[in-house]
């Protein structure tokens, strides 16, 4: 009975183990999906930018619709 007892005790500690790293690694995920954001944010501005430049370029020469 006893044997049986701790087996239980440990498969617990085990399964409680994998929830933790589970945990852990979707806290990882979390972190990550927000870098990807603030990246994507960035190109955007960066893109924004480029076409106001590209349109201030193409009114300087008096080219375009812009």
């Amino acid at each position: 009975m006893n044997d049986w007892f701790d087996a239980s005790v440990k498969l617990q500690k085990q399964m409680l183990d994998a929830q933790r790293k589970a945990l852990d690694a979707g806290g990882h995920a979390v972190g990550a999906g927000e870098a990807m954001v603030q990246a994507q944010e960035a190109t955007r501005k960066a893109a924004e930018a480029n076409l106001a430049a590209f349109q201030a370029w193409t009114r300087l020469w008096g080219v375009g619709p812009w």
